[in-house]
């Protein structure tokens, strides 16, 4: 997978390019939900990584955030072009580019850009996760009340009864502490170097965690679904962590009427 994986951080370094280049300069399209907003970059952000990939990968499927979709049996490319649209769209400079690709029902590789710091983060299955090209792992905390825990709240939470306040409530009475970017994938690669302890969301999609999880398996974390099933790389909740604080993060989070 080498060559995907580099494949992946050259077309992440260009879209992250493109982003920086029109920062301040987004103007905000239209709502996809009552606070879920996109903007023109956006899809033009996919474009430019959908035309590198595709082309040097005919063979693999793509599955983009913004519409972009092509089916195939051999994998697929995972990607969000801008993880943090509202955070860009008002100039705070916490965004990123997500790169992922899913073979044989498994993240195998995943890269994650944040173009105002510069960070790169990457990771290819069996391989090892890195930051701009220096190995990272997960932390080494084993008790949930010394863990700094991150989530986010899904966009529909004001009509969902899964909205995550319970979870976030228990965490704030229970965990060191609690914090949340609006960036999914950027907190998944604060697990993977060990920065925060443990990550949990319950209602994104496969362009929000795919790359992130691969990143956090290779960090040597351990990444399952929020009821502590499989990772599915097309589900929709998540719980990363450093692997010693899983199980009582796992009660920590759990509601009985997630099914």
């Amino acid at each position: 997978m080498d060559r995907e994986l580099n494949a992946a951080i050259e077309a992440a370094l260009e879209a992250g390019e493109f982003l920086r280049q029109h920062y301040g300069k987004a103007n905000a399209l239209r709502y996809k939900s009552a606070i879920e907003v996109v903007t023109e970059l956006d899809g033009q952000t996919e474009q430019i990584i959908a035309m590198r990939l595709q082309k040097e990968f005919p063979q693999y499927g793509f599955l983009g955030e913004e519409g972009h979709r092509e089916e195939s049996q051999a994998g697929y490319w995972v990607v969000d072009p801008i993880d943090g649209t509202t955070n860009y769209v008002r100039c705070i400079p916490v965004f990123a580019v997500s790169i992922g690709l899913v073979v044989d029902d498994e993240a195998v590789v995943g890269v994650i850009y944040q173009p105002m710091t510069g960070e790169l983060f990457a990771a290819c299955k069996g391989r090892g996760a890195t930051l701009n090209g220096a190995p990272i792992h997960v932390s080494e905390v084993d008790q949930i009340d010394k863990a700094l825990l991150g989530s986010g709240f899904p966009y529909d939470a004001w009509t969902s009864e899964r909205d995550n306040l319970v979870q976030w409530g228990r965490a704030v009475k229970n965990a060191f502490a609690v914090y949340c970017s609006g960036v999914a994938a950027l907190g998944l690669c604060d697990v993977a170097a060990g920065r925060i302890d443990g990550y949990w969301e319950l209602h994104l999609h496969p362009w929000d965690i795919d790359a992130g999880a691969c990143i956090v398996r290779e960090a040597g974390g351990m990444v399952t679904q929020i009821d502590g099933r499989r990772f599915d790389p097309l589900g929709h909740t998540v719980l990363a962590d450093n692997g010693r604080i899983h199980e009582a993060f796992l009660k920590l989070v759990q509601l009985e009427n997630l099914s």
